[in-house]
């Protein structure tokens, strides 16, 4: 049927063809594509700057790194305090690596839409620059000793001591590197539709909490020694709760930029996963179907309810995941303000709702009375009936087209 459907019609305004096809060149230039890799660049550079504000900055940053390396070496590192951040207090240690990070993961996208021939070149101009960086200066003044003197020798030390530089300048960039490792691949993801990139920059993050997450636990803290100081931990018994919703204090400030970051790799996740996914689904389009206005809209359709949803579920699974860590506080006040009675007060003092498993306690509580609610209230009707009202498009009106004479 597709076939048999003929070619949309240009629509010239102002004089100017306005094709609407599902080509990739045109997709990839509408709004809603731009606006998902803008979504997912913005929660990639929120994620990482929270893990770097909850668990690195202070505690095991790069500048802490090449602190000890200068100290181990007694001279300064190649790179400037500029590019580095040392120097410098807090997260204002990230801000020039973390353009660095951005820049260079443009950088790679762009290379990744070279042709074959192109990125070969690439790869081979980088690779001979690094040679000239790492023993250019050594061959140089070799060869230049021997031509002058008149004799076949080793390099001396002098002559050796010149691999110092851009040795210490490469291993202190892979260093640098590996902390922007999530910021240089997520961006080539992004930008470049590369799913594997994607899969490192959230592979890398979750790895390093769990890894985090194993070192400060206590009975291997403790193993340690004086390195355990250096590692930035939660406490086993949890605090007052300081942030909430309608006055109710739900979860602490720990706990809700844990909330934030697995927020933030959601949106990151979704938001490229999705453009991936439906420029492959346009690609694999038949010719004419790229051209179908039906086909057009409906793109636009999945695109727009896409956006929509990338706020509206994300950001409920978010609010859902705080009513569940403090479900308990949620109910001892209701219970509190309609019976006014002691009880509320004398379980709410309780040791296991201050530790950590009884946050656990707290949302298996609330996926019980969740699924008690299922057989209550039909939840698929009730999403159903929510999708069907936010993805209904407004009649359009009839086009008419403007023939250029």
């Amino acid at each position: 049927m597709a076939g048999e459907v003929g070619l949309q019609s240009d629509v010239y305004l102002d004089g100017v063809a306005k094709p609407r096809t599902l080509h990739l060149k045109m997709l990839r230039r509408r709004w809603q594509i731009i606006a998902l890799q803008v979504i997912a660049t913005v929660a990639l550079i929120g994620m990482y700057l929270e893990v770097v504000s909850t668990y690195v900055v202070g505690s095991i940053d790069h500048t802490m790194v090449f602190d000890s390396i200068e100290l181990l070496i007694a001279d300064q590192l190649p790179l400037g305090d500029w590019l580095t951040g040392e120097g410098r207090d807090g997260m204002a240690r990230f801000f020039v690596p973390l353009v660095l990070g951005l820049g260079l993961g443009g950088l790679m996208a762009l290379v990744a839409f070279q042709s074959p021939k192109v990125q070969q070149r690439i790869k081979l101009a980088f690779i001979l620059g690094l040679i000239m960086l790492l023993i250019g200066r050594l061959v140089l003044m070799w060869f230049a000793g021997m031509l002058f003197s008149f004799e076949l020798r080793f390099p001396t030390n002098d002559e050796l001591e010149t691999l110092q530089t851009p040795l210490l300048m490469i291993m202190s960039l892979l260093i640098l590197f590996i902390y922007l490792l999530p910021v240089i691949m997520g961006t080539r993801g992004i930008w470049g539709l590369s799913r594997r990139s994607i899969a490192w920059a959230i592979g890398f993050t979750l790895l390093f909490l769990g890894i985090h997450a194993i070192l400060t636990f206590p009975l291997i803290k403790s193993q340690l020694g004086a390195y355990a100081g250096s590692l930035a931990t939660l406490e086993s018994q949890t605090s007052d709760p300081t942030i909430g919703l309608f006055g109710i204090n739900l979860v602490t400030r720990e706990q809700f930029n844990l909330i934030l970051i697995a927020v933030l790799i959601m949106v990151f996740q979704e938001a490229s996963y999705g453009v991936i996914r439906n420029l492959e689904y346009a690609f694999r389009l038949p010719e004419s179907c790229k051209r179908d206005p039906e086909y057009v809209r409906q793109m636009d359709n999945v695109l727009n309810t896409h956006l929509r949803h990338t706020f509206l579920f994300l950001g409920l699974t978010g609010l859902a995941t705080m009513v569940a860590l403090g479900f308990h506080k949620v109910l001892l006040t209701i219970v509190s303000d309609t019976t006014g009675s002691q009880w509320a007060g004398q379980v709410s003092e309780s040791i296991e709702l201050t530790l950590t498993y009884g946050l656990v306690i707290s949302a298996l509580l609330f996926l019980s009375i969740m699924a008690v609610l299922r057989f209550f209230i039909p939840w698929q009707r009730v999403i159903g009936f929510i999708q069907s009202k936010t993805n209904r498009l407004p009649v359009e009106p009839e086009q008419k087209d403007f023939i250029q004479l």
